[in-house]
């Protein structure tokens, strides 16, 4: 099936159909943190949400955040996504917050990030009896948002990092992409995305510009325009820059309130993640939304 766009008809309709749905209260989600192992010995941190209370067996969410990022940064998204999923975020060694952060080998830092990903995924038996969830080994999907949007979409099989190489992890089954990067020379490139292997929700905005990595909003829809599986999903908001205000990350910075276009980016977000039909709110706050 081509791309299509939804017409305002449709936009209508989806929003009635959104606006009768209960809101989820953050609330209702637990919490946890918890060190890991690393095979090589490195010590990852990581971060658990999932609902409170839920005796069922739930998907599960593995969320990497971007560059220098924290998980306290992370907090508002991976709450937001938690839902009726567990969420699982791992301090990468880039992490502001990680105390040797000055020692980091920085050639390889994406392979370092790739692994702690992995490893979240190889000790779910022991996270679950940490937390006293059950996780479905047969819906795990992956996330991030920038520089760990891109580590999201390598373990989806996209050819990029340096060195390239195939990172695949096939127990991934969706992709949530907010605010990848755009081309980068010998790092990321259409022929490295055209590889990933699973469905993709992808989000930018019209005023998310980061020089290097994306000096064009427009940039960010490198990784859609590259997909070739049907079921892509590509939402711009409108006005949104690349922390959502200061929703993600930067947390202390001033910027023009952008809560509308969050909450309208996270129900997307969480009905492709369910499998449902992705379609957006009649509020303003969609400037594009393509489904391939």
């Amino acid at each position: 099936m081509g791309a299509r766009r939804l017409n305002r008809r449709a936009l209508i309709v989806a929003g009635l159909a959104l606006a009768t749905t209960p809101a989820f209260a953050l609330d209702d989600i637990a919490s946890a943190d918890t060190v890991l192992t690393a095979p090589d010995g490195r010590q990852v941190p990581v971060r658990m949400t999932w609902p409170r209370g839920s005796k069922r067996v739930l998907p599960l969410l593995v969320l990497s955040h971007g560059a220098n990022g924290t998980l306290g940064g992370l907090t508002l998204l991976q709450r937001s996504l938690t839902r009726d999923r567990v969420v699982i975020a791992p301090q990468h060694p880039d992490s502001e917050g990680n105390p040797q952060l000055a020692k980091v080998d920085r050639a390889a830092l994406f392979g370092h990030r790739i692994a702690d990903m992995v490893l979240v995924l190889d000790q779910l038996a022991a996270l679950e009896r940490l937390g006293g969830f059950r996780i479905d080994r047969r819906r795990i999907t992956a996330g991030g948002h920038s520089f760990g949007a891109l580590i999201a979409q390598a373990l989806a099989g996209a050819r990029v990092g340096m060195p390239v190489r195939n990172w695949r992890d096939p127990r991934i089954t969706r992709i949530i992409a907010f605010s990848p990067p755009g081309p980068i020379p010998n790092y990321a490139d259409a022929a490295g995305w055209a590889a990933v292997s699973v469905p993709q929700f992808i989000q930018t905005g019209t005023a998310d510009v980061v020089p290097m990595m994306a000096p064009t909003w427009e940039a960010h829809m490198a990784s859609f325009e590259a997909a070739r599986l049907p079921g892509t999903v590509l939402w711009v908001g409108r006005g949104v820059d690349h922390y959502f205000g200061n929703r993600i990350q930067r947390l202390s910075r001033v910027a023009p309130d952008q809560g509308v276009a969050f909450a309208v980016a996270v129900e997307l977000a969480h009905a492709f993640l369910q499998g449902r039909p992705v379609v957006a709110k009649p509020d303003f706050a969609t400037e594009r939304l393509v489904v391939k």
